[in-house]
């Protein structure tokens, strides 16, 4: 049996109902090693694979996050794929957040030493070639930290329309009002107990999604379904209640880096 280069781990989170909350853990921050990649490869290939069979009928959609292109080489690698990848530009928001504002004063005068000032906004990078530019955007990211994927019911179109009928209007700036789109970003804090009145609009149709969170080194994932047979698929076994480990080596084919 092949050693791991890590023992990863799938941690299922505290989730409102209707919705099931989970983060897969890197074994350190982004961008990883390349033999820990090619086994996040190996897990991914075969998860996403059965997510799309779980949720068929969906509108898959890729989106890399610009503020983590900035490890791994992400920035050159998107960039000689920018058009065969069919990449958009739009702006992400938080909905449990406040709007994104310009830099103050006080964002570089309250800085501790080494700090540096907070992302001025959450720019998104969107694949509209299909699944498989989706797919292959994944081979050649995933692990460097930049990559999000969602599937919903109705159009990626129509989800991008309300996102921004709902979002835009919030943002006083207007530089931050000029994108041509906004997609929703979402993370833990947005599924709380506080906001469950308001997950129907702030996930615009959105079943499943899926984002790399360099601030949790790690997958953060929410999905209307069951997760079960995904992680199964992937070689995963539930080592405890709600908790999935690989004791072996997974079964997806990890492949060749470009």
């Amino acid at each position: 049996m092949t050693k791991l280069p890590w023992r990863p781990v799938a941690t299922n989170l505290s989730s409102p109902e209707g919705w099931n909350l989970c983060l897969f853990r890197y074994p350190e921050g982004v961008p990883l090693a390349e033999e820990d990649r090619a086994l996040l490869r190996k897990i991914f290939e075969p998860f996403l694979a059965r997510v799309l069979e779980e949720y068929a009928g969906f509108h898959p959609h890729g989106l890399i996050q610009y503020n983590q292109l900035n490890r791994g080489g992400a920035s050159r690698i998107m960039s000689a794929n920018f058009m065969a990848w069919g990449i958009d530009n739009g702006l992400g928001y938080w909905p449990e957040r406040e709007p994104p504002t310009l830099w103050t004063e006080e964002d570089f005068t309250e800085l501790d030493i080494g700090e540096m000032p907070r992302p001025l906004m959450h720019q998104l990078f969107g694949v509209n070639k299909g699944l498989p530019a989706i797919q292959e955007s994944f081979r050649l990211l995933l692990g460097l930290g930049p990559m999000v994927f969602t599937l919903s019911e109705d159009s990626v179109q129509k989800v991008k329309e309300l996102a921004t009928a709902q979002f835009r209007p919030l943002i006083a700036e207007p530089a931050l009002r000029m994108f041509a789109y906004y997609y929703p970003l979402l993370c833990a804090a947005a599924f709380s107990h506080e906001n469950e009145d308001r997950l129907a609009a702030w996930t615009c149709g959105i079943h499943f999604f899926l984002r790399e969170s360099p601030e949790e080194k790690g997958i953060f994932i929410a999905s209307r379904r069951p997760l079960d047979r995904v992680w199964q698929a992937a070689g995963a076994v539930q080592s405890e209640p709600g908790v999935w480990t690989w004791p072996n080596e997974p079964p997806g084919q990890a492949e060749k880096q470009d």
